[in-house]
């Protein structure tokens, strides 16, 4: 069999679990005479719109509730009027209709309502980073002059001193800056009829921005790739139209957002909260008898330790738990595993790639470190820096090619950021990594953070793995620090357990037994929380910072705290 023949093979396959999985989600069961005619003018007056998919969850689960936020339970056919009506408010362009509309809301329905409005007039979707410094927010709304500007009340000032002269609608209070409020813009509604728009817009999202100014990366709605991510979401984590969604992941971020349409188009009920606080989801577990977790890696290990701080989780009704937007070590999925059953999911894909893979369950118990297998329509190539594909096993550069195609960045008068590197349509992801020989992929860290040390290669990632393993660490991060003899030497930062009295010895000795000499860190930082911006990823310009915060328990003078070096 050729490789052609056995990824079509492997996509067959796909297919016929995805649509066995379709068919027990309870997605197709029949619907009365009405919700049947609703559903066509739902799809007649959208088309391939995200707005099509609130269309139809209001048709079918009317009075089911759509989302529970911290203001409370609203259905699905209160959603979909209310995003009609702010629909109506947000023409501004030549046409009676946006050409554009910017949304920079935290995790709740003011979020939901600004992207089914927007989807319904064809306009362009910009999802803004709520983390992002005043200074940044300026130019990012500078960059994308959007028409419309829907922000919550936090960021009245924010929005005020960037010189923002666009339509603006604050959605949670009546003190926005042009006078305009959510509530009184759905009041005010000429009409209750959606108007008939066939124009799909694009969907920008911003990168996490860690090394820089975020920069647009705009999508376009292709519903043949939407269909096959799809595809990919129902075989490997098999949502249901009865499962009760709590998202954790900020809806501004790809994982945040297609956690959050995921729940709508199986017409789930989707849970919120503006922050992130591992008491509340443990609560939100059980008091909301939660099916589906959403959860980057650091949010998984926050709440393993609640979980171990209350004597192990609590009766839940978790059927599944989806993590994703940073790497997970093997040994927090062990964890997870032994809190919680063997239920989790772990994704890989970036802003400029989309979903690139989805390691299920039963991946994950054979291999935790993995990230899974290809996505239906994605192909995988494992690259030396000359391009050249490198055979199973070995380590290189991972190129994607996806259904939702990289096209470069927004432009940027004002950023000489290149676009990522493309090769026959596969997109650089900048990570390092390798397949299988049963083509699931394992991460090794970020090509650029490659350590060179003594004139030998390492990569973070798996000395990461081997420190994480430690009983007595609950996370670590590894860099490279300059040194006159090695050229790099390795530096690990490291978060304890509570309360335990850790020597450097014990550590190095736990990373020389699994790793060669030149891999194990020359010193260990402790530092009370890594640094990580909103999706999960490690600020590392801030470890400094953190470690600032401690003091050296060496007794050498440093105000660090540090366990040997």
């Amino acid at each position: 069999m050729t490789a052609r023949q056995s990824a079509r093979s492997v996509a067959r396959q796909e297919w016929q679990r995805a649509a066995v999985a379709v068919a027990k989600s309870g997605m197709l069961s029949p619907v009365s005479p009405s919700a049947a005619a609703h559903i066509v003018r739902g799809v007649w007056r959208h088309g391939a719109s995200v707005a099509t998919l609130f269309a139809i969850a209001a048709a079918r689960f009317p009075d089911r509730a759509a989302i529970i936020d911290d203001d409370g339970p609203i259905c699905y056919a209160e959603l979909y009027r209310q995003s009609i009506a702010l629909a109506h408010n947000l023409g501004t362009g030549t046409d009676g209709h946006p050409n554009s509309v910017a949304v920079l809301c935290r995790n709740h329905r003011g979020f939901v309502l600004g992207v089914a409005a927007a989807g319904q007039t064809g306009a362009e979707i910009i999802s803004i980073n709520t983390e992002l410094p005043d200074a940044q927010l300026a130019a990012v709304l500078d960059r994308h002059a959007p028409d419309v500007l829907l922000y919550d009340d936090e960021y009245t000032d924010a929005v005020r001193s960037s010189g923002f002269a666009g339509h603006a609608i604050c959605v949670d209070s009546s003190d926005a800056h042009d006078g305009r409020s959510l509530g009184s813009t759905i009041a005010s509604a000429a009409t209750t009829n959606p108007r008939r728009v066939w124009k799909t817009g694009k969907f920008t999202l911003l990168t996490s921005g860690t090394t820089g100014l975020a920069k647009g990366v705009p999508r376009s709605i292709k519903p043949w790739g939407i269909a096959q991510l799809a595809a990919t979401g129902c075989a490997r984590i098999g949502m249901r139209s009865n499962d009760v969604v709590l998202v954790c992941p900020p809806f501004f971020h790809g994982f945040g957002i297609a956690a959050l349409l995921g729940g709508v188009t199986a017409g789930a009920t989707v849970v919120c909260h503006r922050r992130f606080d591992p008491a509340v989801v443990a609560e939100d577990l059980v008091r909301h008898r939660v099916t589906v977790l959403y959860a980057v890696p650091a949010m998984v290990q926050r709440l393993l330790g609640i979980s171990a701080a209350r004597g192990g989780s609590s009766t839940h009704s978790l059927r599944i738990a989806v993590t994703g937007a940073a790497p997970i070590t093997g040994t927090t999925v062990r964890r997870f595993h032994d809190a919680f059953g063997p239920i989790l999911v772990n994704g890989y894909g970036s802003t400029e790639a989309g979903v690139v893979s989805l390691a299920t369950v039963s991946d994950l118990v054979d291999a935790p470190s993995t990230v899974g297998t290809a996505a239906l329509g994605v192909s995988i190539r494992i690259t030396a820096d000359d391009g050249a594909s490198l055979p199973v096993g070995q380590t290189g550069r991972i190129l994607v090619r996806g259904p939702l195609e990289y096209r470069g960045y927004t432009p940027d008068e004002n950023s000489l950021t290149a676009a990522k590197l493309v090769v026959d349509r596969h997109v650089d992801t900048g990570d390092i990594g390798h397949l299988d020989d049963a083509g699931r992929l394992f991460l090794a860290g970020r090509s650029d953070d490659m350590i060179v040390s003594g004139g030998e290669n390492v990569f973070p990632g798996e000395v990461e793995e081997v420190v994480a393993s430690h009983p007595a660490v609950t996370d670590v991060v590894v860099l490279g620090v300059a040194d006159d003899e090695f050229g790099q030497v390795l530096q690990a930062f490291v978060v304890l357990t509570t309360d335990v009295e850790l020597d450097a010895d014990d550590l190095k000795a736990h990373v020389r037994q699994r790793l060669e000499r030149y891999k194990v860190p020359k010193r260990f930082i402790v530092i009370d929380q890594i640094p990580r911006n909103a999706s999960g990823k490690v600020l590392r310009r801030n470890l400094d910072d953190a470690a600032d915060t401690r003091q050296r328990l060496s007794g050498r003078g440093d105000r660090r705290s540090t366990v040997g070096e």
